[in-house]
């Protein structure tokens, strides 16, 4: 029986689905909570459902437990950043502005990102301590507690010796495609990060606010979440009157043979008790016979029958 490894296969593909169906409705970013520890929490629900009221593989128990645990461990890790804000280090600043929200880095958080509309205009304004001359820098985003560089550069020219770095985009769709990123495909909460000149570091929460369901991964998601959840009914619910039926002929089969059983020696036991009775009637009958004998007997003693003695002779 493999199902409570189905069960838990079946969960992290569900809860991975549901993860992404939350980011991309901008509900919360994928983080190491939702991309962990969420599908190890529907796994471990999909492993107990499957194996509530059977007779399992012990060993299939113990693969199925082995795949989820480490994965809900790794993701419960992440419950202490969930409340936590965005962070500047280095002495840097940046301020943001769209056209419907407006923020610094350190007041983002995963509850309340700074919004921007892909259609719509964006401006920001970030500062150095120092001239940042010749330097590398970095732009990052992550998924599941792990970084994925998205741009980078290794050597940085400010020749001007400006601390300060400024743009004012019209159109955010429009300058993603620019620099070819496809910005029709991104939405929701994202957590976007960045270091420069191995001084400033630090990372916000950023959310692309889209029509529901309108990008190719969410649809895939939702796709996704839709058959995981059919095959993991059927995991838990079918098969099960056959169980039952299977437990109840087994069952029955066995006191069945018991009723057999009983019946046979209760047969025996008739029978034996039968002929005892006979046997006794018969040793009864013949007891009455040889009294019977013993009574004529002893008439015919009395009356002179049977005696050895030879009878007078009278002149």
């Amino acid at each position: 029986m493999r199902r409570p490894l189905s069960g838990a296969l079946l969960g992290l593909l569900l809860g991975l689905a549901i993860a992404v169906i939350l980011q991309q409705l901008g509900i919360w970013p994928l983080d190491q909570v939702t991309v962990f520890l969420l599908p190890a929490l529907v796994a471990l629900s999909g492993i107990l459902l499957a194996s509530v009221g059977r007779a399992g593989s012990t060993r299939t128990l113990i693969a199925a437990l082995a795949i989820t645990l480490p994965v809900a461990v790794w993701g419960a890790l992440g419950l202490a950043a969930i409340g936590e804000n965005g962070d500047l280090n280095g002495g840097c600043t940046v301020n943001a502005t769209s056209d419907i929200d407006s923020t610094t880095v350190t007041d983002t958080s995963r509850g309340d990102p700074f919004r921007i509309h892909p259609q719509k205009g964006l401006n920001w304004v970030a500062t150095s301590p120092s001239v940042f001359d010749d330097y590398a820098w970095r732009i990052w985003t992550e998924v599941g507690g792990v970084q994925f560089t998205l741009a980078s550069e290794d050597s940085q020219d400010n020749d001007a010796g400006s601390q300060e770095n400024r743009s004012d985009v019209s159109n955010v769709t429009e300058f993603g495609n620019s620099r070819n990123v496809p910005m029709d495909q991104i939405s929701g909460v994202i957590i976007v990060g960045g270091d420069a000149a191995s001084t400033c570091d630090g990372f916000g929460f950023v959310s692309l606010e889209t029509e529901p369901f309108s990008t190719l991964i969410s649809q895939i998601a939702l796709a996704v979440a839709i058959l995981a959840l059919i095959g993991l009914l059927l995991v838990i619910f079918t098969g099960r009157g056959a169980a039952v039926a299977s437990g109840g002929s087994a069952l029955g089969g066995a006191n069945g043979g018991s009723s057999t059983r009983a019946t046979t020696t209760g047969a025996g036991t008739a029978a034996g008790l039968k002929t005892a009775g006979e046997l006794g009637a018969t040793r009864e009958d013949e007891d009455a016979g040889q009294e019977s004998i013993d009574d004529i007997g002893d008439a015919a003693e009395k009356s002179g029958f049977g005696r050895n003695e030879d009878p007078e002779v009278k002149d």
